[in-house]
């Protein structure tokens, strides 16, 4: 039996075959094989005979050529390996049925279709970035075994969600860095997307979105729509599952959830729109949300901010970066551990209940005179750095039995361009 822990082909054994310009490489080294500059249809695949059993990754780097058929490579191995496809010209990829490949990655090819016959039972992974595809592959459907998929950074625009409805097995889906504009996703039925927990949108081009539609994913737990270009949010959102949710880096004005249903919503981000007022029904929609994460929009101060501070489970508040002017809070939840002010307009700043060990942040703001007193005994730090009054302290690095005092009353200005 051939074994060896390291194997490079050289010149030697390239003189068993035709010379057609710069000669391939061949290495294997800790169950790993990596063959550069091959030529399938030119120099044969003689030297796949040659990988150790022990290897559990190919990978094929500079490709050269515009199809090729896993089934070339099929006969490595009778249990489970790896595929690696990167920086090569190949244009189209087929995968046979009857494989023992259980991962596939192409990255930075020319990639602009690819073919999985019907039958296959051993792919599990399927990863493809930098790539020319413009749709998801229709036959994508015959991967059964199919748990994680991720197709980013190609040049998508419409997405077919429901051919991932079928995929029984799928529980991480990453469509990411695309160029999607919309989404088609029909009424799932009962069966559908029976495991996917964790799904991706990031950084497309969506302008609108439904929500409804994500409705009839009973094991999703994570929706990431982060970083595309939303301004109207539709539909109701209903899930028992749902513990993340983010929409930041969008341009949403308006948020309504008074429909929302979504007890298990661990956090939320809303971060860099365009809210000049809080969501609608936010605490009945998620009434156990612990992070929430509202900064840098256009916020200002209102009635409304009693039912988000007391929230009975918040842990983290930021609502940094808007327009506020005051943050009087004489309610504060008790489990609230971070509280997130700076950079906002707020004169005035009162904080007289807290529950223990609560930091705040009011750093960036233009307040003038604040009776350090009136503050909980258990706000554990303040940070007012670039105000014009700093009382700024931290108990854990305060001497015992020291009390927190404005020893810097003087104006300060600071730039905050």
């Amino acid at each position: 039996m051939f074994s060896v822990k390291s194997f490079i082909c050289s010149a030697s054994l390239l003189l068993l075959v035709p010379s057609y310009g710069a000669a391939f490489q061949f290495l294997c080294n800790s169950m790993t094989c990596t063959i550069t500059k091959w030529s399938p249809s030119e120099e044969g695949s003689f030297m796949l005979a040659h990988i150790p059993n022990n290897t559990v990754l190919l990978k094929l780097v500079n490709l050269k050529t515009n199809t090729f058929n896993l089934d070339t490579i099929d006969f490595v191995k009778t249990s489970g390996i790896g595929v690696e496809i990167e920086r090569s010209s190949v244009k189209k990829v087929v995968m046979p049925a009857a494989g023992h490949i259980i991962r596939l990655v192409l990255v930075r090819t020319y990639l602009s279709d690819i073919v999985f016959d019907e039958g296959n039972e051993r792919l599990s992974s399927l990863i493809i970035s930098d790539s020319r595809l413009k749709s998801i592959p229709s036959t994508i459907t015959h991967l059964a075994a199919l748990g994680t998929v991720e197709i980013s950074k190609s040049s998508i625009e419409t997405v077919n969600m429901n051919l991932f409805g079928k995929l029984t097995h799928l529980r991480y889906l990453n469509l990411c860095d695309n160029k999607i504009l919309s989404l088609h996703l029909s009424g799932a039925a009962g069966a559908d997307f029976a495991q996917l927990s964790d799904l991706f949108l990031s950084g497309n081009q969506l302008t609108a979105i439904n929500l409804s539609g994500f409705n009839g994913m009973p094991s999703l737990e994570t929706l990431d729509l982060q970083n595309n270009r939303i301004r109207r949010v539709q539909g109701t959102l209903e899930s028992n599952t749902l513990k993340t949710l983010d929409l930041s880096w969008n341009r949403i004005d308006v948020l309504y959830c008074c429909e929302w249903n979504l007890p298990s919503l661990v956090r939320l981000t809303l971060s860099r729109n365009e809210l000049s007022r809080l969501p609608t029904c936010l605490s009945l929609a998620m009434p156990n949300v612990t992070y929430l994460l509202l900064d840098s929009n256009a916020l200002t101060d209102g009635d409304s901010w009693y039912s988000i501070l007391t929230l009975e489970g918040l842990q983290q508040l930021d609502i940094s970066h808007n327009r506020l002017t005051r943050a009087v809070f004489d309610t504060l939840s008790q489990s609230l551990y971070i509280l997130n002010l700076q950079n906002n307009n707020i004169k005035v700043l009162s904080v007289p209940v807290a529950g223990k060990r609560l930091k705040i942040n009011a750093s960036f703001n233009s307040i003038d005179t604040f009776d350090i007193k009136s503050l909980s005994s258990n706000v554990t730090s303040l940070a007012m750095f670039c105000n014009p009054i700093d009382c700024s302290f931290d108990r854990e690095r305060m001497p015992i039995g020291q009390e927190p005092m404005c020893s810097n009353a003087e104006i300060r200005s600071c730039d905050t361009s």
